[in-house]
């Protein structure tokens, strides 16, 4: 081989003193090779910095073993932890993942699916069971197998793996309810094209009608879902006429705004003021106060995703719709309604 030229698998097969057929399998397969011959062939693929064509190889076997998954955003760190999984199975599976965000833009959302089909993904991930109608033509023109993932909100016919944000909503409704908070408020995201606020608000609003507790609209902030937002909503709710006991928040980095605000602003939490977060991140456990939130399997919904599309693609029997459990976790950021 000369300097100037990549290095071709024909040459790690020579450097390693296999078959090429042994090398190809070795780099495929290892787990079907033996320990030598993988040895030999991984160090000559060091020592010439060997990369195998993939646009060649998906030529060759009309596969690209990629699967794509679109998520509305990478800034909530439970979205990150699915991801983390999700690519640790798909890797166990031999599939390699491509991940995008729309950002909660249903135009950009139609793109990314686009993107993706376009550079050849076996199968894609959706985060969320509405879709806007121009994916799902795409997604049925394609013949592209989905699933979607995260929610089990919303009635629809399509594989998916989640779990309830209403029922999370009723959790934290019940909670509050027991501990005696009668004037309560919500910051929540933006509600449109967003399921997790909206089905949050749902879930809570419903349950605390059961208990003759109204919740209305003038009592519901919509701020994004960031520490910023969850502070913005604090100084909003603070001039409601009652004053909230019990504010709830649509996410735990929203409630950690709401938390460190209430801290500027000279309010105890819980003493004053109860606030509850949703998904139970790594960060919820060791907020001061740790944050009284539900427990959402990030991780489980990943690696069951996984498993799912990859089984999807190679016709073999699933769950279609697996449902994941979530829990109320009750810590120190809620406490009973002040007299």
């Amino acid at each position: 081989m000369k300097n100037n030229q990549k290095p071709k698998l024909k040459d790690v097969a020579e450097l390693a003193g296999v078959s090429i057929g042994s090398a190809s399998r070795a780099l495929s397969v290892p787990h079907l090779v033996k320990p030598v011959t993988l040895e030999k062939v991984s160090a000559a693929v060091l020592k010439l910095g060997y990369v195998r064509d993939g646009a060649a190889r998906a030529l060759a076997s009309r596969r690209t073993h990629s699967i794509g998954a679109i998520f509305p955003t990478f800034n909530n760190p439970a979205f990150a932890e699915a991801v983390q999984a999700l690519q640790q199975r798909l890797s166990e599976l031999g599939y390699h993942l491509i991940i995008s965000s729309h950002e909660y833009d249903q135009g950009q959302e139609l793109i990314c699916v686009r993107n993706m089909i376009e550079r050849g993904v076996e199968g894609l991930l959706l985060v969320g069971t509405e879709h806007s109608q121009s994916v799902h033509d795409v997604l049925n023109s394609s013949k592209c197998p989905f699933i979607l993932m995260w929610f089990l909100d919303g009635a629809h016919p399509h594989h998916c793996v989640g779990f309830s944000n209403e029922e999370g909503g009723r959790m934290i409704a019940r909670h509050l309810i027991s501990l005696g908070h009668k004037h309560i408020a919500m910051i929540g995201g933006v509600a449109a094209y967003n399921e997790r606020a909206h089905y949050r608000r749902v879930g809570l609003v419903g349950e605390l009608l059961q208990s003759s507790i109204e919740l209305p609209g003038s009592r519901i902030i919509e701020q994004p879902f960031t520490l910023e937002g969850g502070r913005a909503g604090l100084r909003i709710a603070m001039e409601m006429t009652p004053r909230p006991t019990a504010i709830v928040c649509s996410t735990d980095v929203t409630c950690m705004g709401a938390i460190a605000e209430a801290r500027i602003m000279g309010i105890k939490v819980p003493e004053e003021l109860s606030i509850t977060g949703f998904d139970d991140i790594d960060f919820a456990a060791v907020s001061v106060p740790a944050l009284t939130t539900v427990n959402v399997p990030s991780s489980k919904i990943g690696i069951s995703s996984a498993n799912n599309i990859v089984s999807l693609i190679e016709g073999r029997p699933f769950a279609r719709r697996e449902r994941v459990q979530i829990e109320l976790i009750v810590r120190q950021s809620t406490a009973a309604c002040p007299d």
